[in-house]
C-alpha cells in the first residue's frame, strides 16, 4: 500500500497492485437529518457519499465486472450482467459514474441519479468532562455497494489547543465488517476546554465489495468542552 493523507487535495490511498478507474467528481455536500442519540452526546453529523470511480480487481474478486454503459457511463456490474449492460439491455439502479458534462460537471441522464451516490457518513465528538472528548465516525452504504472492503479514512480534530488528525483504516475485508456499514471504534480524546469540532477529510474514502470507490462529502461535528 502506499498511504496518503486524505485532505483538500484529494490525495488518497491507492492499492499498487489493483487496476483502478478513477474519474473523481466535485465534492460538495448535501447534509441529511441527524441520527438520534444519547444523553450526553451531540448530534452526529451526516453527509453523503459519492462514488468518484473504481477498482477493477476489487469488482472482479467479488464478482462484479467494471463495464462502459451505452452513452459513456460507467458502472460495476455482476459478471453474468456485463453483455446485458454494455448492449443497454440491464440497467444498473445504483452505482453509475456518469461521463463528464462539458461544463465539467458530471451530466444528468436516465440512471436516477445525478453524482452517483453510494450512501453517507458521519461523525459525533462528544464532551466527556474533565477536558475529554469522545469520537466517532463511520458510513452506511447502499445495498448494490456491496458493503466496505477498505477503509481509509481522516478526522480533522480542531480545539483552542490546535490540530490533529485521526486516522482510521481497514483492509481486505476487515474482520469487523458488517454488511453495508463501517462503524470506527470510539476514540478518547484529550482536548482544550472549550470549542472543538471534528471534520472527516474530503479525501477519505471507502472501497467496496462491488468495487466502487466512494469518498465522503466531509461532515463536521462541534461540540464545547468541558
Amino acid at each position: 500500500m502506499k498511504a496518503f493523507k486524505g485532505g483538500e487535495g484529494l490525495s488518497f490511498t491507492i492499492r499498487t497492485s489493483l487496476s483502478i478507474i478513477s474519474t473523481l467528481s466535485l465534492l460538495g455536500g448535501m447534509a441529511s437529518p441527524a441520527a438520534a442519540v444519547g444523553a450526553g452526546d451531540e448530534a452526529v453529523t451526516e453527509k453523503t457519499m459519492t462514488i468518484a470511480g473504481f477498482d477493477v480487481e476489487v469488482a472482479r474478486a467479488h464478482g462484479y465486472e467494471v463495464v462502459t454503459l451505452p452513452g459513456g457511463a460507467m458502472a460495476s456490474v455482476p459478471v453474468d450482467k456485463a453483455d446485458a449492460a454494455r448492449a443497454g439491455d440491464y440497467v444498473p439502479a445504483t452505482g453509475v459514474l456518469l461521463p463528464a458534462g462539458s461544463d465539467g460537471s458530471l451530466a444528468g441522464n436516465g440512471y436516477g441519479e445525478s453524482a452517483g451516490d453510494c450512501g453517507y457518513s458521519w461523525v459525533q465528538l462528544s464532551p466527556r468532562g474533565g477536558g475529554s472528548a469522545s469520537l466517532t465516525t463511520g458510513m452506511t452504504l447502499v445495498l448494490d455497494s456491496g458493503g466496505p472492503w477498505d477503509v481509509h479514512w481522516w478526522v480533522d480534530i480542531h480545539d483552542r489547543g490546535g490540530d490533529s488528525t485521526q486516522y482510521f483504516d481497514e483492509y481486505d475485508g476487515y474482520p469487523s465488517s458488517t454488511g453495508l456499514s463501517w462503524t470506527a471504534r470510539a476514540r478518547s480524546l484529550n482536548l482544550t476546554r472549550g470549542s472543538a469540532s471534528a471534520t472527516v477529510t474530503v479525501g477519505s474514502y471507502t472501497i467496496t465489495e462491488a468495487g466502487w470507490i466512494c469518498f465522503s462529502y466531509s461532515p463536521t461535528g462541534s461540540t464545547t468542552i468541558t
